[in-house]
């Protein structure tokens, strides 16, 4: 340990000097230092774990949107039928809620091997970290202070993705001051040389420093806070489960970035997250607009092998207007389609489950339907959330996705945007 408290590793070799007399005359030894090496070593290991955890997650995450799509759309249908009781209103949206989270836990455990791969736009980081500076810090003891330099250049990423991180990273140093305090966010452009042993290959990028003064961290403690599941707070669903820092660290790797972070106990934390620099124009984001549900009317087939989530995906799309066709295979669901299309009673869309099994999913049931109709408009639904076809949906022949769970309101904002077009 050094003098200020960090860890240095080093190797030690030594060996004996004999003397003309043939005893020992004397000792000859060599200290070379290794601690860039074992931080190597720390984020293959990291890696290799993340991987695994991806794998584990990629494997649930099916069945477990699979289960929450029948909760989510039951309780979508219970909304949309109880109009006059208030209270009861209330306690269905909260369990909406709750379950959606479900959602975001699952699409938090991929986040670990599709970090940065899903949407990526051109964003000024400025304005993402202090959105979630005040939403997170808002009615805290809390102060913010930003030094923020001139001219930072924005960077190419997903902005949900980033605003996960730094909500991650502003939840840490909150959680760091229980009495209140100052956090520091310092945003500038850097360029890193060779020389700098940074684990990055561009030399332009933009570092975010977010500090706290609140208790620090443990020496021993730094090298796992990016590991998944460690924590120092107490374990709980309000407390902490160890994955908030550890989705930050894949986040930003994927982007082809970095997180470091910097703490001595009892005097505070420091994070650095560097990004890398996009250095061209970038043209003003276009402000969306939510459309509310109406009912519309239309043929829909709807194709999924799981008899709850047929049953009740036609519940929701006869009560938004549309008359549903439900098949549990592949190759019913093609010959239902070319059937129609020679009666002159087209189905207006069809909605395609990813993954059936023993037989055709979407991917293959779409490559059929588009020989017969070029025009055919076709949602993706899958529970898979960072699966190539669901990120990539349009290379792949199909109009729009639905992510398992989907409540009503997505479910007819997806299919009116495409039967509209």
């Amino acid at each position: 340990m050094r003098k200020d408290g960090s860890i240095c590793h080093e190797l030690i070799k030594k060996a004996t000097i004999t003397g003309s007399d043939g005893k020992i005359a004397g000792t000859v030894g060599l200290i070379v230092d290794i601690s860039d090496q074992k931080k190597m070593e720390t984020e293959v290991v990291r890696s290799r774990n993340l991987q695994s955890l991806a794998t584990l997650a990629g494997g649930i995450a099916h069945d477990f949107n699979n289960l929450l799509m029948a909760i989510v759309g039951n309780l979508s249908l219970a909304k949309l039928n109880t109009s006059k009781n208030l209270s009861a209103i209330e306690y269905i949206e909260e369990a909406e809620r709750v379950s959606f989270l479900g959602k975001n836990l699952t699409q938090q455990l991929l986040t670990f091997s599709r970090g940065g791969n899903r949407v990526r736009n051109i964003v000024q980081l400025e304005s993402i970290v202090a959105s979630m500076a005040a939403e997170i810090l808002h009615g805290k003891s809390i102060r913010c202070v930003y030094d923020i330099t001139p001219g930072v250049f924005p960077v190419e990423a997903d902005r949900e993705q980033l605003r996960q991180v730094f909500e991650n990273v502003l939840r840490n140093a909150k959680d760091a001051m229980p009495a209140g305090g100052k956090i520091s966010i310092k945003i500038r452009n850097v360029r890193f040389a060779p020389d700098d042993r940074l684990p990055l290959i561009q030399e332009d990028y933009v570092r975010i420093s977010i500090s706290d003064e609140g208790v620090g961290i443990l020496p021993e403690d730094i090298p796992r806070v990016f590991d998944p599941y460690y924590t120092t707070k107490v374990m709980g669903s309000e407390k902490g489960v160890g994955l908030g820092l550890a989705i930050s660290y894949a986040i930003v790797k994927q982007h082809g970035g970095n997180i470091t972070l910097e703490s001595t106990k009892g005097h505070g934390s420091v994070f650095h997250v560097d990004l890398p620099a996009y250095n061209r124009e970038v043209s003003a984001d276009k402000p969306t607009r939510e459309d509310r549900p109406m009912k519309k009317t239309g043929r829909i087939l709807l194709l999924d092998d799981e008899p709850l989530i047929l049953e009740v995906t036609r519940e929701l799309l006869n009560y938004l207007g549309y008359t549903a066709i439900v098949v549990q295979s592949g190759e019913e669901a093609v010959s239902l389609y070319n059937r129609a299309m020679q009666l002159n009673e087209p189905f207006d869309a069809v909605i395609l489950d990813l993954a059936v099994q023993g037989g055709m999913g979407g991917k293959e049931v779409v490559r059929e339907l588009l020989r017969s109709d070029p025009n055919v408009k076709a949602i993706i639904s899958s529970g898979y959330l960072t699966d190539p076809i669901v990120e990539h949906y349009e290379d792949y022949g199909f109009a729009e996705v639905l992510t398992k769970p989907y409540d009503a309101d997505e479910l007819d904002r997806k299919l009116r945007k495409i039967i509209d077009t």
